[in-house]
């Protein structure tokens, strides 16, 4: 995938912004608070149709607007052309897809059409994250990669959704027939994501030995959210009594996580913060890795604050695997000069008070 255009009207500090690439990788630099993550969060919403750094669209709305509009033009591996346009308007609270002038009612289609990767500092926390952060990440991935899940947690979803109402309420009659359907579309999730986390482990744990050789005996665990000791009928048949004392589901594939262990010990307390962002990327380049194998496409790659807290000898192996790879990198950085230095194929924007110009040393 290829980014060629984005348009950016009302959205964040930005009034109106329209920018052209025709390079691989994209630096956007200036100071702190000069508006430059937002333009990634704007490259990541018009993917996703969500920030990362806010799940209100009414505060990304500029402060002097009612609505903001976002508009692309992208290519695919084969070469057309097409356009992407996302509005919001916080007045009516109401959010419009297009694509080529077509409406598009379901925000999945243009992750699949159009994936964006966002690496940025809550991502860098993904080891001290709470589960739940883990857990979208690893769905995030399993959404990209197999085509049944949307289905598949969304009927998981909607029997948890019931039988919490039942538990709530102290109502016996219809849970054996919903934690049925549960068990059986809860073991099927739980399946898919465990093939999925399967193969991310085997390639982390080998970038891991890369980037950071220095870190022995580290290991990674799939915690399904109930015991390994029980299936999942029996993990409900045991926690019959806590679902109805505490109204809900106590165990299931809403407690699922990612552990990271170093000799024996939880990597958040014994790791430095910059092996742990280093580890948060690696995470992420595996993502990436992933979804290029199973779509055949090359999403496009935002990384905010790249070199921050990071020593010259991994911000420059990371600088390596962005030469080497195909995907279309936008960046932001404070230090000009140590980014460029270790990129080729780069074009650079200057921000400054909100606003984006070219920018030629």
């Amino acid at each position: 995938m290829f980014l060629k255009q984005i348009k950016i009207n009302g959205f964040r500090c930005y009034q109106s912004v329209d920018l052209t690439f025709d390079k691989k990788n994209n630096i956007f630099f200036g100071a702190n608070g000069s508006g430059k993550t937002s333009i990634l969060e704007a490259i990541y919403y018009l993917s996703t149709g969500k920030s990362f750094r806010s799940n209100k669209n009414k505060i990304l709305v500029n402060n002097q607007q009612s609505s903001f509009t976002l508009y692309s033009q992208f290519s695919e591996p084969a070469g057309n052309l097409q356009s992407l346009g996302v509005s919001f308007d916080k007045t009516k609270g109401q959010k419009k897809i297009k694509l080529n002038q077509s409406i598009i009612q379901n925000q999945s289609q243009i992750a699949h059409i159009l994936p964006v990767v966002s690496i940025d500092p809550e991502s860098y926390l993904f080891i001290d994250k709470p589960p739940q952060y883990r857990r979208s990440f690893l769905d995030w991935l399993v959404f990209h990669v197999k085509h049944d899940y949307l289905q598949v947690w969304t009927q998981t979803m909607r029997c948890h959704k019931q039988l919490n109402a039942l538990y709530k309420s102290q109502n016996i009659q219809g849970v054996a027939e919903w934690e049925a359907q549960y068990i059986n579309h809860a073991n099927h999730l739980n399946q898919l994501r465990q093939e999925i986390f399967k193969n991310l482990k085997t390639l982390v744990l080998n970038k891991i030995s890369q980037f950071i050789p220095e870190i022995d005996d580290i290991d990674l665990y799939y915690f399904q959210g109930w015991s390994k000791d029980y299936s999942l009928q029996s993990q409900l048949e045991k926690d019959k009594e806590k679902n109805f004392n505490y109204g809900s589901l106590y165990s299931g594939v809403h407690k699922m996580d990612i552990k990271c262990k170093v000799n024996q010990n939880q990597a958040q307390d014994v790791l430095s913060r910059g092996q742990k962002k280093i580890i948060s990327i690696i995470f992420n380049l595996c993502f990436i890795e992933m979804l290029t194998e199973a779509t055949g496409l090359d999403p496009v790659v935002c990384l905010d604050d790249l070199d921050a807290e990071l020593d010259l000898h991994k911000t420059h192996l990371l600088c390596d695997f962005i030469n080497q790879s195909k995907n279309q990198i936008f960046l932001t950085t404070v230090d000009l000069d140590k980014v460029t230095s270790l990129l080729s194929d780069v074009g650079v924007f200057h921000v400054k008070q909100a606003t984006i110009s070219p920018y030629t040393s």
